[in-house]
Formats: C-alpha cells, sequence, structure tokens
C-alpha cells in the first residue's frame, strides 16, 4: 500500500453548494474510482491554512490540489510547500501536481509563472500529447480535461519534459524524471462543479467565453483516464 499526503491548498468557494466535496475528497474520488483493489492510502493536510507539511520520510508520495492563490504571492505556506518539493524532489520522492499544484512544481523547481494576458482557460479543453510515460496507461493520443485557471507556467524547470499543449497553454503538462507528474487541468473536477464555478466567475471570466465553457461540459471528459494514470504514476516502482 503507497501512501500519499494530499496537501489541500484551497478550499471550494463560499458560495457554492456544501454538497460538492472538497478539494481532497474529489480527488480521493477520482483515485478510488480508478483502483480495483485499494492501493494507495490517501491523507490530507490543510497547509493553506498554516497548518505544517507532512514529514517527507512518512510518505511514499505527495499530491498537490487547486487553490484560488497564485503562486506568485509566495506567502509563508507557500514557501514551506515550495521547500517541501525541492526537498522531495531532491530525494526523488513522487509528486503530483494539478493546476495550482502544477504551477508550484514549476516555480519551486526554477520556472516561472504569471497571470496570463490571454486570459482565462476554462471549460473542457483538448491537447495534444507530446509524449508519453510508462505511467500513462491507457494511452491517449489526445487529452480532454476540465480547465479552469488564468496563471499559467511560461518557462519550465530544468530537465522538465513537456507532455501536452497547445498554442494557449504551451505547457498544460510536464514530467520531471519517473518521480514529477504535473498538470494545469483538473481530473477531478465534475462538470456540476465546474459549471457553477463558471456561473460564479462569469464576469471575471467574460460573458462569451464563459458562454462557450458551458457548452463544452456537454461532453465527456478523460478526468478518469488520468484518474488511473495518478494510480499508475504512484505505484509503478
Amino acid at each position: 500500500m503507497k501512501r500519499v499526503a494530499i496537501l489541500q491548498t484551497g478550499v471550494n468557494n463560499p458560495k457554492m453548494s456544501a454538497s460538492y466535496p472538497d478539494y481532497p475528497g474529489m480527488f480521493r474520488s477520482l483515485i478510488g474510482q480508478a483502483q480495483s483493489t485499494p492501493m494507495i492510502k490517501l491523507t490530507s493536510f490543510p497547509i493553506m491554512d498554516g497548518s505544517s507539511v507532512p514529514e517527507i520520510n512518512k510518505f511514499d508520495g505527495f499530491l498537490i490540489t487547486g487553490s484560488a492563490s497564485g503562486v506568485y504571492e509566495n506567502t509563508s505556506w507557500m514557501k514551506s510547500l515550495f521547500a517541501l518539493i525541492r526537498e522531495a524532489h531532491k530525494r526523488k520522492k513522487k509528486i503530483a501536481g494539478f493546476c495550482f499544484g502544477h504551477q508550484a512544481i514549476a516555480v519551486a523547481l526554477g520556472g516561472a509563472v504569471i497571470k496570463s494576458e490571454k486570459g482565462w482557460g476554462v471549460g473542457i479543453r483538448k491537447h495534444s500529447i507530446s509524449d508519453t510515460k510508462n505511467w500513462m496507461r491507457p494511452e491517449k493520443k489526445d487529452l480532454e480535461l476540465i480547465y479552469m485557471h488564468q496563471d499559467q507556467v511560461i518557462k519550465l524547470p530544468d530537465s522538465a519534459e513537456v507532455l501536452s499543449g497547445d498554442e494557449f497553454c504551451p505547457f498544460s503538462a510536464f514530467s520531471i524524471g519517473e518521480h514529477i507528474l504535473s498538470m494545469q487541468g483538473h481530473p477531478e473536477f465534475s462538470p456540476e462543479f465546474t459549471q457553477d464555478l463558471i456561473a460564479l466567475r462569469t464576469r471575471n471570466i467574460g460573458q462569451e467565453k464563459a458562454t462557450i465553457a458551458l457548452e463544452s461540459l456537454s461532453k465527456p471528459h478523460d478526468g478518469p483516464i488520468v484518474g488511473q494514470w495518478i494510480v499508475n504514476f504512484f505505484c509503478d516502482t
């Protein structure tokens, strides 16, 4: 059984229904559905409220959630997170990051993130896969995931390999060795959750882009496949 710490870096918008699971709950569901038999034990740590980061040697891997915060805010809890990422990377402990987590990995390891002038990437977006790793089973030529971001990675860390991207978001996924998996998308989000979040952010996103994003949510997405990739990533030796 692999021990994985979920590093919670954000909370649901308080205006949303309390019936939605929190960020760790979404990943617990995604990962749980991808396992025919339990192979991963998940423990969550709400580090965004100032709680201590977990001890690295007590876990086989770490999963970093999304957040409404920006990595460039460089708050005290973010500094602790960046330090953990660097130390885990040094020890080649497995780290998976999504949205804010993706950006945190990039910044902690020497990359760069900005609030993009291109505006919001939102709704289900399709990116071609440019490189395939062993844990990316089943294989896909294209990946359609739910996105909800304005910040973007604009510079990759050294040794990072681009896995997917497009003109709008060139670095939507990257890996480092066999121990880092980093994605801008939200495999854990449901269309219903995303729809309600778009409704709250329409003014910031822009009506036209929000309408297109809402229409995109009517089609299937590859979140469950990425859920299987996450299990493979943490469990492959």
